[in-house]
């Protein structure tokens, strides 16, 4: 009696296929991930050209795997290119600062040498600080006591300022009125002495927008009355100190 052959039976797997592909393809992935949050161009593109070499190989013609490598070298390159535009902005803001810290320095000197040789002399003062060029006037030089009227002294005194002041047009400029602690008496135009400072710093900036000295767009002016001084009150020299214009001539990043 014959015996009956068992038939074989066949296992499908072409499954096999698109299964093995999708890891491939999840490996690209993965890889192509990890190489791009590195700063090191060199090994990224080591290990790019090794994997494509090795997927090229077993894949000559999954045009999938080579996209995915594309992918991730124009993203380096993307990361790379907003990398140096943001350190070439950073450079050109640096440099922008290091030539108007130049021109406020040569400006800055040039003033002190003006004051120094007009009759202003003592009763002024120039310094460059961090916000700005700043210019103390006496009120003594440009106004009489209690009042915020110009004279041909207040002309003259401020006229030394302009040449400097014109290079600076372009930057804003606060002007701030200072006073002792006295009352403000006598006259009876001014009622207090926040009133007075406030005068004399409108006093100065009409003066000077007039003279297109200076620019309308980028003044402005502060009073302090007797709430910022200098020296003490309790002299008549501390408040002689204390009486005085303030120009400060802000660095153009301060209004940015």
């Amino acid at each position: 009696m014959k015996r009956k052959k068992k038939k074989e039976e066949h296992v499908d797997e072409a499954w096999l296929l698109p299964y093995s592909d999708m890891l491939t393809l999840l490996l690209a992935l993965f890889i192509v991930m990890f190489a791009m949050a590195k700063v090191d161009d060199e090994k990224f593109q080591e290990i790019r050209s090794e994997f494509g070499s090795i997927l090229s190989s077993h894949h000559s013609g999954s045009p999938v795997i080579g996209s995915v490598i594309d992918m991730g070298a124009s993203g380096k390159t993307g990361n790379s290119a907003a990398t140096n535009a943001s350190e070439a902005q950073a450079q050109e803001e640096a440099t922008r600062i290091q030539l108007e810290n130049q021109q406020l320095e040569k400006i800055s000197e040039q003033l002190q040498k003006d004051l120094a040789e007009s009759a202003l002399d003592g009763q002024s003062e120039v310094s460059l600080e961090a916000d700005g060029l700043h210019i103390t006037l006496d009120s003594s030089i440009l106004f009489a006591s209690g009042s915020a009227g110009i004279t041909s002294q207040t002309s003259q005194s401020l006229d030394t300022l302009a040449s400097a002041l014109k290079k600076l047009k372009a930057h804003k400029i606060i002007i701030a009125g200072h006073t002792d602690n006295v009352p403000e008496k006598g006259t009876g135009l001014y009622e207090s002495n926040w009133d007075l400072s406030a005068a004399r710093a409108i006093t100065v900036m009409n003066y000077l927008i007039d003279k297109k000295i200076i620019s309308e767009q980028n003044a402005a002016i502060q009073a302090y009355a007797d709430t910022q001084p200098k020296a003490s009150n309790d002299t008549a020299a501390g408040r002689s100190e204390n009486r005085r214009v303030e120009m400060i001539i802000q660095r153009s990043q301060i209004d940015e």
